[in-house]
């Protein structure tokens, strides 16, 4: 039976990530027999196994993630099972896991060997104290009292735990937190914009749309395209890189050569994803992950959904779902900007077709509503097993996109041809 995993992200109170805790279902949650603890008979963790398979590059940008993992996980030799760094990896205990001298030991002899202990959903943190010394994080309710009271414990007995908020999902909630002394936040308020009044786009962001737009026109001709694209050659370098990358044969440098052999199709798609990444540098590099991990999940569940003739289309509604936080403004306004389908656009906005039912499976998935993206399965008759298989696909994919680079020192501005 599938996994369904959804990494999501731990932030600190600058708004960078400092890892991933791995969220999961497996089975459907209204069928019986599905659960999203680990398994507490097997010594066996597909956590694990799905850490190893993945790789930290892809699932967490080198960052930390967080595992869960089962009293008898706790009592196997994870260190030989772990194929990435240790100290990079977080074992997450939930309130199903026994508070014992035998699993203290553990506890103790895991974080020797370089591993990050973590607790989360224990709403009396009394009986975890003996655990403390040795534990790198707690995940803590949004509650003033419980937060304040956990603060005060840690830090008046010199404990190195540092707490991270959860289901943080609003701006002013992260705000009052981080001015509660909150150092690690879990939750949604990133994908939120700000919305400042004047709606002022950066001139460097207007250059990017303008581009955006420009290779998305009906009329687009690929022979225009080295024109457009030597207007910043940052962005040339690395649609260069991404041509090299895939050729086996001698380099290319000229972008007319690259932008010959690759077609119309290849370049609208590599530049509206590139341009897409480079309109939200200015944001946190989550806002990046998201929107390109949604394009491909968007994407890879268009099958499942019946929808398969327009997964194109169903990429640029996941590249552009974050447009809003992108440039700080409503929805509306922010795709009023682009030239999209008016398909995307009523997804988007209102949330009403086709489009948008996948729309929202992917932000349910993202959010772990795993009995929510049960009944969902169960009325389209969706195959579980199939959509852990396509987020599998779109984490590989991420991958292979943010590792598409040459040799250092192949290609600078003055290899750039025409």
């Amino acid at each position: 039976m599938g996994m369904m995993v959804s990494p999501r992200p731990v932030f600190n109170a600058n708004r960078n990530v400092k890892g991933y805790s791995l969220w999961f279902q497996i089975g459907n949650a209204l069928l019986g027999g599905a659960t999203n603890y680990p398994d507490e008979t097997s010594v066996h963790s597909p956590f694990m196994d799905f850490v190893n398979k993945i790789g930290l590059e892809a699932l967490t940008m080198k960052k930390l993630v967080f595992i869960p993992v089962s009293d008898i996980h706790l009592t196997t030799d994870l260190l030989s099972a772990c194929e990435v760094d240790p100290s990079m990896v977080t074992l997450q205990l939930n309130r199903k896991n026994a508070l014992s001298e035998s699993n203290l030991n553990h506890i103790k002899r895991l974080r020797e060997a370089g591993f990050k202990i973590a607790f989360r959903n224990y709403h009396d943190i009394s009986g975890v104290e003996p655990f403390l010394p040795y534990t790198d994080f707690i995940f803590c309710e949004p509650e003033t009292v419980k937060f304040m009271s956990l603060l005060k414990l840690v830090r008046s007995k010199g404990y190195p735990s540092k707490i991270i908020v959860k289901d943080v999902d609003t701006d002013k909630l992260f705000q009052q937190f981080v001015g509660y002394g909150a150092e690690f936040f879990d939750g949604g308020f990133y994908q939120i914009p700000k919305m400042n009044k004047d709606n002022r786009v950066s001139p460097l962001k207007v250059n990017y749309l303008s581009l955006l737009n420009q290779v998305n026109q009906d009329d687009f001709d690929v022979n225009k395209f080295s024109s457009v694209v030597q207007r910043d050659p940052a962005l040339a370098i690395r649609f260069l890189k991404m041509v090299n990358s895939s050729q086996i044969n001698n380099k290319i440098n000229s972008l007319r050569h690259a932008a010959a052999l690759i077609g119309q199709n290849e370049i609208k798609r590599w530049i509206t994803t590139a341009v897409a990444s480079s309109l939200s540098q200015e944001e946190p590099g989550e806002i990046t992950r998201l929107s390109l991990i949604r394009a491909k999940f968007c994407e890879d569940l268009a099958g499942l959904f019946e929808m398969g003739v327009h997964k194109e289309n169903l990429f640029l509604m996941g590249l552009f779902s974050v447009l809003d936080v992108i440039l700080d403004m409503s929805i509306e306004k922010a795709l009023d900007m682009v030239l999209i389908p008016d398909v995307i656009r009523d997804a988007l906005v209102k949330e009403n077709n086709d489009f948008a039912s996948i729309y929202t499976f992917v932000k349910l998935y993202e959010r772990c509503d795993w009995t929510e993206i049960s009944r969902i399965a169960l009325v389209k008759n969706i195959d579980l097993d199939k959509v852990a298989d396509a987020f599998y696909s779109t984490l590989s994919w991420y991958g292979r996109l943010i590792n598409m680079t040459l040799d250092e020192g192949d290609l600078d501005e003055s290899d750039i041809k025409a």
